[in-house]
């Protein structure tokens, strides 16, 4: 290599300037990681990564087998800015490209979001019909329903059985444009047709009723994956209905549903999936019927919560006013949240149990006038996957 092209390669020698600008961009990164990695270990206030939507995950005890990959979990969600690093990434996809960080999130159209179900398949299964349902676990959730259904009749217990619709089957217009419906029966379909053919369980279907009052009111949140206390009041009507038609001739007066005053401008929701992308305030609908209003006055009703939460998923409430029924046992999932403050109303005793593992003796040893079974449209398999023992 001649002199000439060695002088065009070589580096020119660093000035002071350049080596203290290094030297202080070395210690402001070096810095900044060992300030993170401290706050890993400060206290925390919140227990839960609300963007998440799951606890933070828990230290490991000393000596445990697994104790490395446990702490590389805690140490990863307590690192110091992950918060606003994963706020700013979140903004980013949410604002820039209406895409949503959380697998199981959907962007609609016009403020609407959508659960794609725990696995983020239930839309692809459910509404567009890209994943098989077996007609073989429709034949078992018959088989099990009625099961039950038989065995509660022999004791003389009536038993009413529904369905809360998934927000994509009562408002599909609002799923992005490229979202199709199957033209194939969905799961649901298919259940309701086997259950009618069947004939011996009492199946409220709440399809129609809620599609009907859609047209005046909302019946779910925009922003989030229940229906609202409106959506929640027609199933409370429908069940009541089909409970006198299965008590008959005994007369049920279903307790009339008051509604909160809704305060525009001041009543704004932020629902679970908006808080999932991690951009809450992206996402903000009217509460033009507020469920924290109503679960923060229980003294506006007769039936008062008596267990002390000794059960985990088990809530009873009691009433003593005239004229009610005995009592119910509700077995349910988190859309019979609204439904609690309505039913509660119309009985002495009303106990509510999170899943759907029916317990013959204990509802021999409560013996209620009716056991009501609610699930999630997407969780239409639970009763076949918990087995009445």
């Amino acid at each position: 290599m001649t002199p000439a092209v060695d002088d065009a390669l070589a580096v020119p020698a660093m000035s002071p300037l350049d080596r203290a600008r290094d030297w202080l961009a070395s210690l402001a990164f070096v810095a900044a990681i060992a300030a993170m990695g401290i706050a890993t270990f400060v206290p925390h206030a919140a227990k839960t990564l609300d963007a998440e939507n799951r606890a933070l995950a828990a230290w490991p005890t000393p000596f445990a087998a697994d104790w490395r990959a446990r702490f590389e979990r805690a140490f990863a969600d307590r690192f110091g800015a992950r918060n606003a690093l994963l706020r700013l990434h979140n903004h980013a996809l949410v604002r820039a490209f209406g895409v949503s960080p959380a697998h199981d999130v959907l962007i609609g159209r016009d403020g609407w979001l959508y659960f794609k179900g725990e696995e983020g398949t239930t839309l692809d299964r459910d509404f567009r019909g890209l994943r098989a349902f077996p007609d073989a676990d429709i034949a078992r959730i018959v088989r099990e329903l009625d099961r039950r259904a038989r065995f509660l009749a022999a004791h003389g217990i009536a038993y009413l059985v529904t369905v809360a619709p998934d927000k994509a089957t009562i408002y599909p217009e609002y799923l992005p444009s490229w979202m199709k419906r199957s033209p194939a029966p969905s799961p649901l379909d298919r259940l309701v047709d086997a259950l009618r053919a069947d004939g011996a369980v009492r199946f409220v279907d709440l399809r129609a009723p809620l599609r009907a009052v859609k047209a005046k009111e909302r019946v779910y949140y925009m922003t989030d994956s229940h229906w609202n206390y409106l959506g929640a009041r027609v199933a409370y009507g429908q069940l009541m209905h089909a409970l006198a038609q299965a008590l008959a001739p005994t007369p049920v007066s279903p307790a009339p549903v008051h509604m909160p005053e809704y305060v525009p401008g001041l009543d704004v929701y932020h629902g679970d999936l908006a808080r999932m992308t991690g951009d809450a305030d992206r996402f903000g609908e009217p509460d033009i019927a507020s469920l924290g209003k109503i679960l923060a006055t229980p003294e506006s009703r007769c039936a008062q919560r008596v267990d002390a939460g000794e059960t985990p998923g088990v809530e009873r409430y009691a009433c003593d006013a005239p004229g009610l029924l005995k009592s119910a046992i509700v077995y349910r999932d988190s859309m019979a949240i609204p439904l609690i403050p309505m039913l509660s109303e119309n009985f002495r005793s009303a106990t509510y149990i999170s899943g759907h593992a029916l317990d013959p003796a204990f509802v021999l040893r409560e013996q209620p006038t009716v056991v009501i079974e609610e699930m999630v449209e997407r969780a239409i398999i639970a009763p076949a996957a918990t087995p009445m023992r």
